[in-house]
């Protein structure tokens, strides 16, 4: 994805599906509804994860002339450039998929985000290489580097060897949804169109091996409270028909076991609410923090493995734990103490005052503004 600001304009790639992306750009248009955000991308179609951003005014979509042959070669080559000076674009931001090698030598200010500095989210080895290879790259073309927290901030010092003093920590803010209230009646409703049982731990993710599910039913096998079920929101995969449920008999926990496919964006916050507690089984992707401030903004408790990025955006407001022995303990003492829950509780809605869109977006100005500011001053 790509993002950049100048005077009054910002780049975002169309074809992107990041939510980090997603997010940056509503909270840049929400709070500078003054500038105009562009959208650049190499295909000429609707992306139905960003057609809710249009309903802003002050985004736009723009695509490569008919006449170019190669639209990949304009994206990530010097058409873009070229197309970005001609809309009055001052700064080009990349996220994840690099900086189009046109801007290279240009002295155009640059802004590059990595959400995942190492590309382990990536599928298989040869297109792990590939996108270090075109994060190195960026990282040599960008002015400031940016990334989402502190361990992910050292990782590109180390890896791709870039100048701390350029590596800035930007924190994503929460969905807005979040702060949606629920109408007291709505909870029964919910509970019978989703089949919902009356005390259960949540868990929303892609159910396969690489979320650690194993280890979150066996701390739900071990809870005292033995009439706690397990829901988990997502897609049947493989992994879930032939491990996930096998494990759930073998751990005498299928009883109190409940899969749901997709819960719905507006009903999401609610369910949140409803459930005794959000797990989250790991926490070193982007997508797995996001969530840890996406349920402590719902109000819901969160108990999440314990980890350096969960505790930098979790802060007192999370259950952190090392095993499912550990993390069974400590989330029976909570549910069995109200006052250590509503104490948990409020200290998690305190500390997403952090992650709002505003700090977002006045963040991400001031770097936008910084880098443009030392380019002027640099050709002065």
């Amino acid at each position: 994805m790509v993002v950049g600001y100048g005077g009054r304009k910002i780049i975002m790639e169309n074809d992107d599906t990041s939510y980090y992306g997603r997010i940056l750009i509503k909270a840049l248009a929400k709070n500078y509804p003054d500038n105009y955000y562009i959208l650049y991308s190499p295909k000429n179609e609707s992306n139905k994860r960003l057609t809710a951003l249009f309903n802003e005014d002050s985004v736009r979509v723009k695509f490569p002339r008919n006449y170019v042959h190669s639209k990949s070669r304009w994206y990530t080559g010097s058409g873009i450039v070229r197309s970005a000076k001609g809309h009055g674009v001052n700064t080009f931001h990349g996220i994840d998929d690099g900086i189009a090698s046109g801007f290279a030598g240009s002295n155009f200010p640059t802004v590059f985000t990595m959400t995942d500095p190492l590309y382990h989210c990536a599928n298989g080895w040869v297109e792990r290489m590939l996108m270090q290879r075109r994060a190195r790259k960026a990282c040599k073309i960008a002015k400031r580097v940016i990334a989402l927290n502190e361990v992910d901030r050292q990782a590109i010092i180390d890896h791709y060897h870039v100048n701390p003093d350029n590596v800035e920590v930007v924190h994503p803010c929460f969905f807005d949804g979040c702060d949606d209230s629920v109408p007291d009646n709505m909870f029964e409703i919910l509970r019978e169109k989703y089949h919902l049982p009356q005390k259960f731990i949540l868990y929303k993710g892609r159910l396969d091996k690489d979320d650690n599910l194993i280890e979150a039913m066996k701390l739900i096998h071990e809870l005292r409270n033995r009439k706690i079920s397990v829901v988990m929101i997502g897609y049947r995969t493989d992994f879930f028909d032939h491990v996930i449920k096998e494990e759930a008999h073998n751990l005498h926990i299928f009883h109190r076991f409940k899969q749901v496919d997709k819960v719905h964006q507006a009903d999401l916050t609610a369910v949140c609410k409803m459930a005794q507690a959000v797990i989250l089984p790991t926490s070193e992707r982007s997508r797995d923090l996001f969530k840890i401030i996406n349920a402590q903004r719902s109000g819901a408790l969160v108990i999440c493995k314990d980890s350096a990025k969960a505790r930098e955006f979790g802060a007192d407001g999370v259950i952190y734990y090392d095993s499912p022995h550990d993390g069974a303990e400590k989330l029976s003492d909570v549910l069995e103490d109200e006052n250590r829950r509503a104490e948990i509780l409020k200290a998690a809605y305190a500390n997403t005052e952090r992650f709002t869109a505003k700090e977002l977006a006045d963040h991400m100005i001031h770097i936008y503004r910084s880098v443009l500011t030392h380019r002027r001053l640099y050709i002065e």
